[in-house]
């Protein structure tokens, strides 16, 4: 087993990673052959008949580290010059069957060696980009788990500041991870991640409210931006169910946005509601849920206004720089 895996880190550190080119090729093929010949002329006179006996082992080299084109390069020189320097001319009367047969089991097993460092190639570099993607997605699985951890300690410290009793901090906390979780599901559903209309509609379904509109060409933002934005978007229905303009019978909810390159700019206003009185809000929630989501690449303006809350927001479709 180990000596398997000692053979595979050489296959993957020293053969080609990709197509040789063809000069490079040639030139593989060409030195191989030169080589090869060499010893079989040094081997000459110890050696009578086995005319291709040095081109083996120079096929399979040029394949490994040449690509097929060197390989069949040495064959077909090998065939050539081994025939016309060490075997009988087909002219002569000695030439019969064991002239062919030699001819034949070189071309055979010279093609045949060559397939199999072609399909060696392949199996080991298909192996290497498997080994290279499940290494990607472990570290992108430990990167969304680190950023979740992350963003439920925010989710608790923000239901602890706006809780009285522990009651209060159970409703609160819970129906927070409840409304990741629906975020969290709708982009392990999708491979694209939730887009910005999804998660708006998941949203309108959640709270059961008709109630929100929203205008924006639709895009997935990164998977960490989904998630905060998520969080921002639960926080502000909640207040607006119970404070703003949903906790009013004509009180609307308008959500709309713009892309400019790879900045969505969204804006969230609510009309119709009771009248907001007081400066932005600077409470202890509010600055959990704007340095989480600036740590995600994003940032979040409450503007508070007479006829209702506006809220700004602003992040990258790619997620954080």
């Amino acid at each position: 087993m180990q000596l398997n895996a000692e053979l595979q880190k050489f296959a993957l550190a020293y053969l080609p990673r990709a197509r040789v080119p063809l000069a490079r090729s040639t030139a593989m093929g060409l030195a191989a052959f030169a080589v090869a010949l060499l010893v079989r002329l040094g081997l000459a006179p110890w050696i009578r008949g086995l005319a291709f006996l040095t081109f083996y082992p120079a096929i399979l080299i040029a394949s490994l580290f040449g690509g097929s084109w060197a390989g069949i390069l040495v064959l077909g020189l090998g065939v050539t010059v081994g025939s016309s320097l060490w075997l009988e001319p087909i002219t002569s009367p000695e030439w019969g069957l064991g002239t062919l047969v030699a001819v034949l089991a070189f071309l055979t097993f010279g093609c045949l060696m060559i397939g199999a460092v072609s399909l060696t190639h392949a199996l080991l570099f298909a192996l290497r980009d498997a080994e290279e993607r499940a290494s990607l997605v472990a570290d992108e699985m430990r990167h969304r788990i680190t950023n979740l951890f992350q963003l439920v300690q925010s989710i608790a410290r923000l239901s602890a500041k706006s809780s009285d009793t522990t009651d209060e901090f159970m409703h609160s906390f819970t129906e927070r991870l409840k409304a990741l979780s629906e975020v969290q599901s709708g982009a392990a559903v999708n491979p694209r991640g939730i887009s910005l209309h999804g998660l708006l509609e998941a949203m309108a379904a959640t709270y059961g409210n008709d109630r929100l509109s929203y205008e924006g060409v639709d895009a997935s933002p990164h998977p960490d931006t989904t998630l905060m934005l998520g969080l921002v978007l639960h926080e502000l229905a909640t207040n607006a169910t119970k404070y703003g303009a949903w906790s009013a019978s004509e009180g609307r909810v308008h959500v709309s946005w713009d892309i400019q390159g790879d900045v969505v700019r969204m804006r969230w206003q609510e009309t119709g509601g009771p009248i907001v009185l007081g400066k932005a809000r600077n409470g202890a929630g509010t600055r959990l849920l704007d340095s989480a989501f600036r740590s995600a690449g994003g940032s979040v303006s409450w503007l508070p206004q007479p006829e209702g809350l506006i809220v700004e927001i602003a992040f990258r479709l790619t997620g954080r720089d």
